[in-house]
C-alpha cells in the first residue's frame, strides 16, 4: 500500500518502469490526480485541445508496476473515479478480513482436534 503520489512515482521508477517520465506524461497529455486510496489513484488525460479532459482509474501494485483498472478515460469526472477507488479498494479489505477470518477458524478447529 502507498501513502502518496510520490512513493508511487519513486516505486515506479526503481521498478525501471516509466510510467511518470515526463515524455511519457507529454504523449498521453496526463496528470497525475494526489489522493491515494489504498493502492489506487486517478489519472486524467485529454486528447487534443478540442475533446474533454477524462479520468483514468489506476493501481500499483507491490513491485512499483501501474495497471489501468477498467477502460481508459472511463470516467467524465474525478470524483465518479475516486468514488470507483474506494469502492474496490472496500472490497479488497473486507475481503482481507473474511480470509483473515476464515483462517481463524480453520486455526481453532485444528488446535481443538489437537486437545482432545
Amino acid at each position: 500500500m502507498y501513502f502518496s503520489i510520490r512513493s508511487i512515482k519513486q516505486a515506479n521508477k526503481e521498478a525501471g518502469q516509466h510510467f511518470f517520465d515526463a515524455s511519457t506524461m507529454r504523449f498521453f497529455n496526463s496528470r497525475v490526480c494526489r489522493k491515494v486510496i489504498g493502492s489506487y489513484f486517478v489519472t486524467s488525460e485529454q486528447f487534443d485541445a478540442t475533446t474533454p479532459r477524462r479520468y483514468t482509474l489506476r493501481r500499483v501494485d507491490d513491485r512499483g508496476w501501474i495497471a489501468t483498472i477498467g477502460e481508459f478515460q472511463a470516467f467524465a469526472t474525478s470524483r465518479a473515479a475516486y468514488q470507483e477507488a474506494a469502492r474496490l479498494w472496500a472490497a479488497e479489505c473486507l475481503e482481507i478480513q473474511m480470509d483473515e477470518r476464515a483462517d481463524a477458524g480453520r486455526w481453532e478447529a485444528y488446535t481443538a482436534d489437537l486437545c482432545v
